[in-house]
């Protein structure tokens, strides 16, 4: 009898480990079919690096802030996504001989091309704080999933912005929800740096 009990034993570690590392595996966000219908659009970010930014998020997190303007927290479920666009570059700056790109009368820049890189975050169960949301990304040309480090790189951005449930444009998108305007924001802060929006 003990010889099949201790047959057994590595087994049931093995099992064990296994179950609480999956537990522990980042969930999955799925690639969103035809996003620019199903998601609403509800700002534009343009970058001085020269990169340009549609915000989109599902229609339940207009639908909770309508019901509670001071809304905290998300419900599950609510996505986030951001498609990235290139600016049409015109030059370099002669004295920093940084880059310098085409932009409208009104200020906001030119785009050239598709970044092919759609950004996702997903509220994959209630309650507040990182643990609760999951990322992704993929080539919104043949949603394809990009190589990235997940949860990673991700998470410890978004993690700066756990006030406001992981979402550093809670502000524009309270704006859009209130006026029905797509909101338009030039952000000064090179690479991936947090904007400072208000």
């Amino acid at each position: 009898m003990k010889p099949a009990s201790w047959t057994r034993a590595p087994l049931l570690v093995v099992l064990t480990v296994f179950g609480a590392a999956s537990a522990q595996s980042p969930a999955v966000v799925p690639y969103p079919q035809a996003y620019k219908t199903t998601l609403v659009r509800y700002a534009v970010v343009d970058r001085s690096d020269g990169m340009s930014r549609d915000l989109y998020v599902s229609r339940d997190a207009i639908e909770a802030l309508r019901g509670d303007p001071r809304l905290k927290e998300f419900p599950a479920g609510v996505l986030f996504a951001l498609d990235v666009h290139g600016a049409r570059a015109i030059g370099r700056d002669a004295k920093t001989g940084a880059p310098l790109f085409e932009v409208t009368p009104q200020g906001r820049l030119v785009r050239s091309k598709h970044e092919r890189t759609l950004h996702l975050m997903q509220k994959v169960r209630p309650g507040f704080g990182s643990q609760n949301w999951a990322f992704g990304g993929f080539d919104p040309t043949t949603a394809e999933p990009l190589k990235l480090q997940l949860p990673g790189d991700c998470h410890l951005c978004h993690q700066a912005a756990v006030m406001s449930d992981m979402t550093f444009s809670l502000n524009l998108l309270k704006h859009f929800v209130s006026s029905g305007t797509v909101q338009y924001s030039l952000c000064r802060q090179p690479g991936r740096q947090p904007c400072p929006f208000q």
